[in-house]
């Protein structure tokens, strides 16, 4: 019986973001659900299945915080990755959401959060498998 593949939430503000990530996510071997509002993301955290939220810091109306502290009170125990390009946030979101990854950084440094994340949540039956690349173990490929 194949397993099913893990549920990432996506929530940012900015469209064009969140359907590039949402296509390379996909790639991954995740199925993503995507909001462009903190609201929209509550509606779908409260009618879908969600493994792990990636949400924005600066939104209009709901910010990062206040949707990690949303997710965490309809889905307790539902991971929160902040991802966000701000170097303000403030010491309580951080303490809100389960890990924070930075805009800027690797897309390789993300993934590995959310492996983490879903290791940690539900054991690893739940991952799709890992991205291989040449710099894993620190070892270099040769041709």
């Amino acid at each position: 019986m194949p397993s099913r593949r893990p549920t990432l939430l996506w929530v940012d503000d900015f469209v064009p973001g969140l359907e590039m990530y949402r296509a390379m996510f996909e790639a991954f071997g995740f199925r993503v659900l995507s909001a462009s509002s903190g609201k929209a993301g509550l509606q779908l955290a409260a009618l879908n299945h969600i493994d792990v939220v990636v949400t924005d810091y600066e939104m209009p109306k709901m910010d990062g915080e206040q949707v990690a502290l949303g997710i965490k009170a309809i889905k307790p125990g539902t991971p929160v990755i902040l991802f966000s390009g701000s170097m303000l946030v403030p010491h309580r979101t951080l303490q809100a959401v389960d890990a924070c990854c930075d805009k800027a950084g690797s897309r390789e440094r993300l993934l590995a959060t959310i492996h983490a994340l879903l290791q940690k949540k539900r054991g690893s039956a739940l991952q799709p498998p890992p991205v291989a690349g040449a710099s894993d173990h620190g070892q270099r490929t040769v041709a």
